[in-house]
């Protein structure tokens, strides 16, 4: 199989607009990425819902939520190691195709057997989306200006998720039994589109394009030193920083999953807000996620070009204590000031998004262009194991501490967990990153 390409984006030494190639691209993976967005904050947002309608115990969401994300695991790889092999424009459309379908057929779900098949069956097609996303755009945008990309894409995909959680908020407390049907399939329905977009109109970049070390090759010779091999795909599991990175995202799944898949449930049954306004409270979280990814990104390549590499990382760091006390805040606090929330949901979704954007650009900078896209997944599967391990620690304790001690202490536990293990960071970035570059400099000289 094979995949078009165009030119590239200009030699890494050249002035960064790298045109219409790459913001097309942006464009159209931010589509795409929305609908991996939405999927979880359907079932996440709309729960209350689709539990009287379907006879769900509390605990469910736990559940699901973990099993989800073992499907997750179990499919991301795979779909990482297709892409690297035979080109991520086709893999990239058929998986968004399943996951389109999917959404459909979960709408129209007539009980809990049926929506827990369906909504695993649209984790296996959305799972595939965001190591290809990251690959694509490290191949348009050279390392200076990454986190620009990833920050603008990963905006753009919150935007249009908040159009779509502000009408769930309506419909959940107008026609809350019909609402999360008619969410599910609108969104299935924009992944059908957001496929067809994808396969016919996106650009699959040479892999490695962007690269300094490799500036001097032409297409060709470009493509030729870029070949996937299987050996050097397992290779990037033993890099030193993928693993701290690794271990990070575990740990910061703890907190992530709290405020994205548990919030609504929090407010309602702890805090006494009504549903619709809970789902508020999410929305102002995902503006946060908005400027925050957008921040973290031109922040960051700001300090990245002017301090150097090891300067955006402590960037990161300080955010990341900010979020962890306001992890500690947003449940802890005694009150029903929906406001008050609303400001507090802001800044944690901020930071997390802000951290993002830093570390991305970190770990695209340790992988091979030709394999980027498994290096990639391997965060998408620690980012699902977090989730995993904080659901289940979830369904566990929720039964014996409550929902608000649960959410509380597992969400501060994580932060301060993601806190010590930063520190890895430090210690092997800027060897890997050597490595990398040696590599790609051996391959010019054979």
């Amino acid at each position: 199989m094979t995949t078009k390409q165009d030119k590239g984006p200009p030699a890494p030494g050249k002035p960064g607009n790298i045109g219409k190639p790459g913001k097309r691209a942006i464009g159209i993976l931010s589509f795409a990425q929305c609908i991996d967005f939405a999927n979880p904050q359907i079932l996440n947002s709309m729960y209350p819902a689709i539990q009287t309608v379907l006879r769900l115990g509390d605990s469910a969401l736990g559940w699901l939520t973990a099993i989800k994300r073992g499907v997750e695991i179990t499919s991301v790889v795979f779909w990482g190691f297709v892409a690297d092999r035979f080109g991520r424009r086709d893999v990239l459309a058929g998986s968004t195709l399943l996951g389109g379908l999917a959404a459909i057929a979960t709408g129209f779900a007539p009980g809990a057997a049926s929506f827990f098949v369906l909504t695993m069956m649209i984790n296996l097609g959305t799972a595939a989306m965001e190591g290809q996303v990251n690959s694509v755009l490290s191949d348009y945008y050279r390392l200076g200006e990454r986190g620009k990309a990833f920050g603008l894409m990963r905006g753009f995909a919150y935007s249009g998720l908040i159009l779509g959680l502000a009408s769930m908020s309506v419909m959940a407390d107008t026609m809350p039994r019909l609402g999360w049907r008619i969410a599910y399939w609108a969104f299935g329905a924009l992944g059908l589109v957001a496929s067809a977009t994808i396969r016919f109109f996106m650009v699959d970049p040479p892999r490695g394009r962007t690269e300094e070390t490799l500036s001097s090759l032409d297409e060709e010779t470009l493509g030729a030193s870029a070949s996937f091999d299987i050996r050097t795909a397992l290779s990037q599991f033993r890099i030193p920083t993928i693993l701290v990175d690794a271990l990070n995202l575990v740990f910061l799944g703890f907190p992530k999953i709290m405020l994205v898949n548990f919030t609504v449930t929090f407010f309602v049954k702890v805090r006494g807000i009504s549903e619709g306004q809970a789902i508020l409270i999410t929305l102002l979280g995902l503006m946060g996620f908005i400027i925050g990814s957008m921040s973290g990104g031109f922040v960051g390549d700001r300090v990245g070009r002017r301090f150097g590499e090891r300067a955006r990382l402590a960037l990161g760091h300080v955010v990341l204590v900010a979020l962890s006390i306001l992890s500690w805040l947003v449940f802890w606090l005694d009150s029903n000031s929906v406001p008050l929330f609303m400001l507090i949901a802001f800044f944690l979704a901020f930071c997390i998004e802000f951290m993002y954007s830093i570390t991305r650009v970190i770990v695209s900078a340790v992988l091979l262009p030709e394999v980027r896209t498994v290096g990639f997944a391997i965060g998408r599967v620690a980012d699902s194991l977090g989730s995993i391990f904080a659901s289940l620690l979830y369904a566990f304790f929720v039964a014996r501490f409550g929902i608000a001690d649960s959410i509380l202490w597992l969400s501060v536990g994580g932060c301060i967990l993601a806190l010590v293990s930063y520190f890895g960071y430090y210690l092997f970035f800027g060897r890997d990153a050597g490595r990398m570059q040696a590599t790609l400099a051996g391959r010019i000289q054979r």
